[in-house]
């Protein structure tokens, strides 16, 4: 009787996580695959200002007339992020998130318009400077810890935009609320919990440096969609909050700090590091402090814009990986 009893209990813990492997899809935050955005034929075509105003039209056309709950990342959401097509985030260039594909991470912020605002002409690209940009600011998941992330899009001429993500970290912040308390980087450390870990095998599918961004596309094309002939640029940059930006670090939905954030506002400084014989292979949060104080400022990130929380801002547009071969 007991065998039966514990041979009943072991198939019936199968069943359940036979159940929840095939429809995770179906209850995983969010519920529902994407239907694509209608672009234009032409969009690739257009200059980079023109294809900003139409991406801030749809923004501005989705606005949410209430924050929606920052979306939850647990074990079903784990399992349909380990389910989808990852190589889409390397292989698809264009700005609007393809037809099906569920953003598990990063599901709720707030974008705005932005310019880059150059410091050096040392490095090469968008680096040089842009007038039209979108910067979207989001946590990772549901706070626990809080995890800020950044996106960036540099539009540029007749051909497709240039994209960079950048986190604190993996571990994000604790419980500190104030989104502009660290820097943000293209490069963070491995992280070493099971979620962080499954996460990093997920992404090991389409590159061996999951945890690095690579900055050469942003480098080969500049803001008016000419490449250059020699590519000028460092591994890693940070993206270093303005001390003017401060806000609570106690419980509260960030994405009304955004809301708040006035146009013209010097959200980021950027920093390239100048050291190219650091070893990443053993990165680590202490080795910030260093890197910072070799890093040279090359550009400004400026708003031209008030921040929006719009349905495009959060499953319309598309911002791509240049990963790491």
């Amino acid at each position: 009787m007991k065998k039966k009893i514990i041979v009943s209990a072991i198939a019936g813990v199968f069943a359940i996580g036979a159940f929840t492997f095939v429809f995770a899809d179906f209850f995983a935050e969010p519920p529902t695959p994407r239907k694509p955005a209608a672009a234009p034929g032409n969009y690739e075509t257009l200059r980079a200002c023109d294809k900003q105003a139409l991406l801030w039209e749809k923004v501005q056309q989705s606005v949410h007339a209430q924050l929606p709950p920052v979306r939850k990342f647990g074990l079903l959401e784990l399992i349909s992020l380990g389910r989808q097509e990852i190589s889409i985030k390397g292989k698809v260039y264009s700005d609007f998130a393809p037809a099906g594909w569920k953003k598990h991470l990063h599901g709720r912020g707030a974008m705005a318009k932005v310019k880059i605002v150059p410091h050096s002409h040392k490095y090469t690209g968008v680096f040089q400077g842009a007038e039209c940009g979108l910067l979207r600011l989001s946590l990772t998941y549901k706070p626990d810890p809080v995890a800020p992330g950044l996106a960036l899009k540099i539009l540029r001429d007749h051909v497709n935009s240039a994209n960079v993500s950048a986190l604190v970290s993996l571990y994000g912040q604790e419980d500190n609320y104030n989104f502009f308390e660290h820097p943000m980087s293209n490069i963070v450390p491995v992280g070493k919990d099971f979620g962080q870990k499954r996460v990093h095998e997920i992404f090991k599918k389409v590159s061996n440096y999951p945890e690095e961004l690579m900055l050469s596309d942003m480098a080969h094309i500049g803001a008016d969609g000419q490449p250059v002939a020699r590519i000028v640029t460092g591994r890693q940059i940070f993206f270093v909050p303005s001390g003017d930006l401060k806000f609570a670090s106690s419980k509260h939905d960030v994405r009304e700090d955004f809301l708040k954030i006035p146009e013209g506002t010097l959200i980021y400084k950027i920093m390239m590091v100048t050291d190219s014989k650091f070893d990443y292979s053993k990165f680590s949060a202490e080795d910030i402090p260093g890197l910072l104080q070799t890093a040279e400022h090359i550009a400004d990130i400026v708003s031209t814009s008030e921040f929006i929380a719009s349905e495009f801002g959060d499953d319309g547009i598309f911002f791509r990986h240049q990963l790491r071969p």
